[in-house]
């Protein structure tokens, strides 16, 4: 679940179709300004949005539809720098001078780890033909696309991560999806706790794509009715708020203060593997604490160490 949700150490483009998710769940940053390409999305919230990820699970699937899927996304995506792996770091000042933002680690904690990932960048190109193609396959023809999504480019700059790992941690991107994959993880590394960090993403689209539209049917996609997820989009600042899909009715999510700003508690309570997660944005750094277990408070003291 973690590896879904909060994957900012590594948006490795392990997944083609994790791309298009990022694009319409997390990072719808730009409003329309008349005949101008947008660079405004400056992350400076975080806001939870429940979701069912079965309609996800179908397109990222390994049926007909997910291959299609995967498909569109590889003759869609021109990926101009690929992050490349992971590099260790014998501190928070080699990490800084890596990644070119300074770094933040608790202070009288000491890593077991500290990764840093390069920047990527890649733009997509939209075919509304084929993905509104795909909509209907999925049985939702209901969602139309509108015209101005057609060819329709859009680039995003992500900037290099650091990932900092307290306890037994898996390297990044060793870990594989599935639920075996999963409970394994939760044996092996009960007391791991990774805090992520990365400077704000930047997202450029044509003046005249209506990203609003393009949020509610992704939302309207996840599960909500259209009344619902225009409600929702209405009440989003676009142009700052980085978006969290979470899995509806599996995980209960809370705003806290810390780190000096209000930051978003996440928990999923399972009694076979609860985890949690603590998000917040301070100086355009999007930050992230993740763990397994029932321990939140251990991140919300994590954070407030830092200097």
């Amino acid at each position: 679940m973690f590896k879904r949700w909060f994957s900012f150490p590594a948006v490795r483009f392990a997944s083609a179709a994790l791309v298009i998710v990022a694009l319409v769940l997390a990072f719808p940053g730009t409003r329309a300004l008349a005949g101008e390409l947008l660079n405004l999305f400056r992350v400076q919230q975080v806001q939870v949005v429940p979701v069912d990820f079965t309609g996800l699970e179908q397109l990222t699937g390994d049926g007909n539809l997910g291959n299609q899927f995967t498909e569109l996304i590889s003759d869609s995506v021109d990926m101009q720098k690929e992050p490349g792996e992971p590099v260790a770091a014998a501190s928070a000042g080699e990490a800084s001078q890596l990644a070119g933002f300074d770094v933040r680690i608790p202070a009288g904690m000491t890593p077991s780890q500290i990764n840093v990932t390069d920047s990527a960048a890649f733009t997509l190109t939209m075919d509304r033909k084929r993905v509104q193609a795909l909509l209907d396959e999925a049985g939702r023809g209901d969602l139309v696309l509108p015209a101005s999504v057609d060819g329709a480019e859009i680039s995003v700059q992500i900037p290099a991560s650091v990932s900092v790992a307290y306890g037994t941690c898996p390297r990044p991107g060793s870990g594989k999806s599935g639920n075996t994959e999963q409970s394994t993880t939760e044996r092996r590394y009960p007391d791991c706790v990774i805090l992520a960090q990365i400077p704000s993403p930047s997202v450029n689209a044509p003046a005249d794509l209506d990203i609003e539209a393009l949020a509610r049917i992704g939302l309207e996609f996840t599960g909500m009715s259209p009344e619902e997820a225009a409600e929702f989009t209405s009440t989003v600042n676009w142009t700052s708020t980085l978006l969290v899909p979470i899995p509806r009715n599996a995980s209960i999510h809370e705003q806290v203060s810390v780190d000096g700003v209000t930051g978003t508690l996440i928990q999923r309570p399972a009694d076979d593997g609860p985890q949690f997660a603590l998000l917040w944005v301070k100086d355009g750094i999007i930050y992230a604490i993740s763990g397994l277990g029932s321990n939140s408070p251990q991140a919300i003291e994590m954070a407030n160490s830092l200097p």
